[in-house]
C-alpha cells in the first residue's frame, strides 16, 4: 500500500517556504518543484487558509439568522393555533435543509449551504422542545437531546458535515449523562462504542481531524462518566478514564507510525497524553482516596468499552511495531508504564489511602519526564516546556495540599526553580549547538 504524504497545514506551510532554499541548493529542479507542488497542494494553501475563515463566518451568520427566526417565532408564539404552529415550524426546518441543499449542491455556494444545514440541525432541536409544548408531551428531559442526536447525525452523514457531527458529540453526550444516571447503567455501557462507530467512519471519509479528534474526546469523558454513574465512586473513574486516554494516544501512534492519514496523529496523541496527566494529577491529591465504597461485581459495566478500549490501542500498537525504533520504543513503554501505574492505584485504592496517592504521583512524575525527554530528543520545545511545567504544576500542589514547615518548602521550591532553569538554559543551548552543526 502506498504511503500518504502529509497533508497537515503546517507541514505544508513549512515545505513551501523550504522549497526556494532546496532550489537554491541545487536538491530540486524546477521540474521537481512542481510534483512536490502537486502531490503536497501547496498550491490549495490560500484557497484553505481563507476558506476555513469564510465557513467560521458563514456558520456564526447562520446561526444569528436561525436565532432570529427562532425568536421572532417565539414572539408570536401564543396568538398562533397549534396547527399552524406545527405547520410552521416544519416549514422553517424545511426551508433551512431544503435552501442549504441547494446552495452547496447546485447554487455553487458549498459553504453557505452547509452553515444552513447546520443551523436546520439546530432548529430541528429548537421544534422537539416547542412541538413536546404545543402537545403536551411530558418526559425525561434528556430524551430531547438523544431525539437531537439521532436526527443530527441522519444530517452528519447526509451532507458530509464535520460541523455537524460536532453537534451530534455535544448532544449525544448530554443525552448519555441524563440516561446512564437515571438508572439506565447497563444500556448506557454500549454508548462510548456507538460513538466510536457513528463518527470515526464519517471523520475518516471526510478526512476532518477536528471531528476525529472530537470524537475520542467524547469517547474519553464517556468512559469515567460511565464509571461513576454505575458506582458513584469517583475512584474507578481514573482507570475509565486512563483508558480512553490510552486508545487515543494508541491511535494518534499507529496514525504517526503507519504514516496513514498521519493529520490525525499528533491531536489524538496530545489528547491522550493530556487524558493521561489530568488523571494523575487529579488522582494524586490525597481527598481523593479519603471515601470508599462497596463495589458489586455486577456493577462493572464500564469495563466492556473499556477493556474494548484498552484492546484496540494494543493492537494498534502491535501492527505498528515493526516501525518502532528504539527511541520510539523506550517512549512507549513509559506512556504505557504511566497508564499501568493509574489503573494499578485504583486497585490498591479500596485497601490503602497513601499507596495510591504514592501511585499517580510517580505516575505523573514519569510522564512528564517522558514528555521532557521526547522533548529534548526530538527537538520539540513544546513539548519539553510542557513536560517541565507539568512537574512545576505537581510541586506547587504538593506545597499547598500537606502542611509541613515553610523552610522545607522553601527550600524544595528554590531547588525546583533551579532545576527548572538550568534545563532549560541547556535545552536551548543543545538546540542551538544542533542547528550550527546542521549549518
Amino acid at each position: 500500500m502506498p504511503l500518504e504524504p502529509n497533508l497537515t497545514s503546517k507541514f505544508r506551510e513549512a515545505l513551501k517556504r523550504e522549497i526556494p532554499v532546496l532550489i537554491d541548493h541545487g536538491i530540486l529542479t524546477e521540474e521537481s518543484r512542481d510534483k512536490v507542488a502537486a502531490l503536497y497542494q501547496l498550491d490549495n494553501l490560500g484557497q484553505e487558509s481563507s476558506g476555513l475563515l469564510t465557513a467560521v463566518l458563514y456558520t456564526i451568520g447562520g446561526l444569528l439568522i436561525g436565532g432570529g427566526v427562532i425568536s421572532f417565532v417565539a414572539a408570536h408564539w401564543d396568538e398562533i393555533s397549534e396547527g399552524s404552529k406545527f405547520a410552521l415550524l416544519f416549514s422553517l426546518l424545511l426551508a433551512f435543509y431544503l435552501a442549504g441543499y441547494w446552495l452547496r449542491y447546485r447554487g455553487g455556494w458549498p459553504r453557505i449551504g452547509h452553515a444552513l444545514i447546520f443551523c436546520g440541525c439546530l432548529i430541528f432541536g429548537a421544534n422537539i422542545a416547542l412541538l413536546a409544548q404545543i402537545y403536551h408531551l411530558s418526559g425525561d428531559w434528556y430524551g430531547l437531546f438523544g431525539i437531537w442526536a439521532v436526527g443530527a447525525l441522519l444530517m452528519a452523514w447526509a451532507a458530509q458535515s464535520w460541523i455537524t457531527g460536532l453537534l451530534v458529540i455535544a448532544t449525544s453526550i448530554i443525552w448519555f449523562f441524563g440516561f446512564a444516571n437515571n438508572h439506565h447503567e447497563r444500556l448506557a455501557t454500549f454508548y462510548p462504542l456507538l460513538l466510536l462507530l457513528a463518527m470515526l467512519p464519517l471523520a475518516w471519509l471526510i478526512r476532518s481531524p477536528l471531528l476525529y479528534s472530537f470524537t475520542f474526546l467524547g469517547f474519553i469523558f464517556a468512559l469515567p462518566g460511565l464509571a461513576f454513574a454505575q458506582m458513584q465512586d469517583g475512584e474507578l473513574a481514573l482507570p475509565a478514564l486512563a483508558a480512553g486516554g490510552f486508545l487515543a494516544w494508541a491511535t494518534g501512534e499507529f496514525h504517526r507510525l503507519s504514516e496513514l492519514r498521519k493529520e490525525f496523529s499528533n491531536p489524538l496523541v496530545n489528547l491522550g497524553i493530556a487524558a493521561l496527566g489530568c488523571g494523575a494529577y487529579f488522582w494524586s491529591f490525597d481527598g481523593i482516596w479519603s471515601g470508599h465504597y462497596s463495589r458489586g461485581v455486577n456493577r462493572f459495566y464500564w469495563l466492556i468499552p473499556a477493556g474494548c478500549a484498552v484492546l484496540a490501542g494494543g493492537a494498534a500498537l502491535v501492527f505498528v511495531s515493526e516501525k518502532i525504533d528504539k527511541f520510539q520504543r523506550s517512549y512507549l513503554i513509559g506512556v504505557i508504564i504511566v497508564f499501568l501505574l493509574t489503573s494499578l492505584a485504583a486497585v490498591v485504592g479500596a485497601k490503602s489511602q497513601l499507596l495510591p496517592v504514592i501511585i499517580t504521583n510517580l505516575a505523573a512524575l514519569l510522564l512528564a519526564a517522558v514528555c521532557i525527554a521526547k522533548g529534548i530528543l526530538e527537538e520539540h520545545r513544546l513539548i519539553f516546556w510542557a513536560g517541565s511545567l507539568f512537574v512545576t504544576l505537581l510541586v506547587i500542589s504538593r506545597f499547598f495540599e500537606y502542611e509541613s514547615s515553610l523552610i522545607l518548602k522553601s527550600v524544595a521550591f528554590i531547588l525546583c526553580g533551579v532545576i527548572v532553569m538550568i534545563a532549560g538554559v541547556a535545552y536551548e543551548r543543545f538546540l542551538h549547538r544542533k542547528a550550527a552543526t546542521a549549518q
